[in-house]
């Protein structure tokens, strides 16, 4: 009884087995099958990005080698617009500008964000209220925002000079001298992202494990010494990802200086989006523009995969 039983499951079990063939041709049609289905879900993506990304900066590309070419005649020239950009003094003076101002913007917003974290974290009670109130001005448009600056930092109507000049004070040239109005246009950046990277840092800070912080605890570490040796170690994948978001954003800065001071005083807050929007509006250079914006896009492209390789490289050392 018990070996005919047998016999029938290995019967059953040689039915249900394939040839190699057979496998073959059902992992084809399993693969084609899969591949279509993902291709039909990416499909719409893929459009759009194509039409509204990939061929406006192949484009782009290609008339930085050109003159002309948006509403005049399109000529070839070569490199002659990467030369004139690699020589153009205003070109410098708006890259060293940008760097200044990212430099000190990322520290500064870095620094405010993680400590104000830290205390959201610690007390939680009406941490609502503050995150909502954190995050306010980032729902603003950036023309509003800035607007609202010029508002409050206008030399002669400003609100911080008049009520610096109802206490006896002078007044500050926010606007017009350097390095003031350089630093105005980074405390208006920093006012706008702080809430954004203040819940970001938050997010981060939750998802470190109570264990390590307990143990840190038990073994008699104070809270600054827990944050610096369990903390900031845990967050630094994190770290290292919100530098390349921060360094993509903050190199597009153009909104705040064009309405407050529009370059000035003297290309003193000129950034490099600036100087390409200039060139292309002011002075129709479009050669030069999209050569100067080719340019940026090749230097935060690297600036990301080097970031993302040495994070990479982290994780695999850790692994």
């Amino acid at each position: 009884m018990e070996g005919s039983v047998a016999a029938g499951a290995a019967e059953e079990w040689a039915e249900l087995t394939l040839s190699p063939r057979q496998y073959r041709q059902r992992a084809r049609r399993y693969r084609a099958r899969t591949s279509r289905r993902a291709i039909g879900f990416l499909a719409p993506y893929t459009a759009i990005w194509a039409v509204f990304l990939a061929f406006p900066v192949g484009w782009g590309v290609w008339l930085s080698f050109n003159t002309g070419g948006i509403l005049g005649t399109r000529q070839f020239v070569g490199f002659e617009n990467w030369t004139r950009a690699w020589g153009d003094t205003e070109i410098r003076t708006a890259v060293r500008n940008t760097a200044v101002y990212m430099v000190i913007a990322i520290a500064v917003v870095f620094g405010l964000a993680i400590f104000l974290a830290s205390l959201l974290n610690k007390h939680r009670r009406g941490s609502n209220f503050f995150k909502l109130a954190l995050y306010f001005p980032l729902l603003a448009p950036p023309i509003l925002g800035a607007m609202m600056w010029f508002f409050m930092v206008h030399f002669d109507f400003g609100v911080l000079n008049l009520i610096l000049r109802q206490f006896g004070g002078a007044g500050i040239n926010y606007l017009g001298e350097n390095p003031n109005a350089l630093l105005t246009i980074v405390a208006v950046e920093v006012w706008r992202g702080l809430g954004f990277w203040v819940l970001f840092y938050l997010a981060g800070i939750q998802a470190v494990p109570e264990e390590l912080l307990a143990a840190g605890r038990i073994d008699g570490a104070k809270a600054w010494r827990r944050f610096a040796r369990i903390t900031v170690p845990t967050l630094r994948p994190l770290l290292l990802f919100a530098l390349v978001v921060a360094i993509i954003f903050n190199a597009q800065l153009f909104d705040s200086v064009q309405v407050l001071t529009e370059g000035g005083p003297a290309l003193g807050t000129a950034t490099v989006v600036w100087f390409i929007f200039k060139r292309m509006f002011a002075f129709q250079d479009t050669g030069l523009a999209f050569a100067t914006s080719v340019g940026l896009l090749l230097v935060i492209l690297a600036a990301t995969l080097l970031s993302f390789w040495a994070l990479a490289k982290r994780q695999a050392r850790e692994a």
